[in-house]
């Protein structure tokens, strides 16, 4: 283990970036005692130490980790996608700790640095598997959308599902939590910032669809059995206000009637570490969907 420095990374809050800071730490054999993205506000006695993107050198030490450890490279790519506070300063350390010990790394579970790699790549796979049984689409004009409040950015690991599900259909997955987008449309999948998803009001059919849906919901459940605690375990409340069979609390309600939906604060979304993809030209936009981009 390198040692640990009287010192404080700033980052841009990007892979790259943080691979930087682990090239840096090789480099100079110091490990910081955080790492802390570039317009946080925090604050130490500590000095701090900018450390600039570069492309290159995050290129060498991702090469570098595939060819030492695919585990540890999944867990790297997958674990940045948490929301996790601590995710920066826990993947650093287990970066650098998989270059210290080698190809199984992902055997050491017993090490807490491996221990929470292992369990901030576990946490957004499982959030990931819960959204795509929790999700539900509806369609606007041939388009079908869907809006999640996810805590950690699972886009990207929920995008080729649902294209091999629906490979010929065009369809939205609104983030409100990070303000991004995935686009699916003609076989070509993009994610995009957006902040804003406005949705026109739904038509009769698709009205008459989702009330068949909470009839059938309804009608299959039995009285005797309902165990309100026992579905909380099982589909947490924070996943209700976009599932239309869900009981409608005040914040569901709320969120129900309203054809606007807001993302947070920059300041409280985490930034995702897949790259934006190229602009849809105007002539190949989703119909019937609208956000600012």
């Amino acid at each position: 283990m390198l040692d640990r420095a009287d010192l404080i990374y700033r980052y841009d809050g990007s892979l790259p970036g943080l691979l930087c800071c682990v090239f840096e730490s090789c480099r100079t054999g110091r490990m910081p005692l955080e790492i802390w993205e570039a317009e946080d506000p925090c604050t130490s006695l500590a000095p701090e130490l900018n450390i600039p993107t570069d492309r290159e050198g995050a290129a060498r030490v991702w090469r570098k980790l595939r060819q030492l450890s695919p585990d540890g490279a999944h867990w790297t790519e997958v674990g940045f996608l948490s929301g996790a506070p601590d995710k920066a300063p826990a993947l650093h350390d287990f970066l650098c700790e998989t270059f210290r010990r080698g190809r199984n790394i992902a055997g050491f579970l017993g090490d807490p640095v491996v221990s929470r790699a292992f369990q901030l790549q576990r946490q957004v796979h499982n959030e990931a598997h819960l959204f795509l049984e929790f999700l539900r689409f509806e369609e606007h004009n041939g388009v079908l959308t869907a809006q999640i409040e996810p805590r950690a950015f699972v886009l990207p690991l929920m995008g080729r599902h649902f294209a091999a599900r629906f490979p010929g259909e065009a369809f939205v997955i609104h983030d409100i939590t990070h303000g991004a987008a995935l686009l699916h449309q003609g076989g070509r999948m993009e994610i995009q910032p957006l902040e804003d998803l406005t949705l026109d009001s739904p038509t009769a059919a698709e009205a008459q669809y989702q009330e068949l849906w909470q009839r059938y919901y309804d009608t299959i459940a039995i009285k005797e059995r309902l165990n309100p605690r026992c579905r909380m375990n099982h589909c947490a409340k924070r996943f209700w206000n976009h599932m239309l069979e869900m009981p409608l609390t005040e914040g569901v309600v709320q969120s129900r009637q309203t054809s606007v939906v807001r993302g947070r604060p920059r300041e409280e979304q985490h930034k995702p570490c897949f790259p934006e993809g190229r602009p849809i030209p105007e002539d190949k936009m989703l119909v019937g969907v609208t956000g600012r981009l």
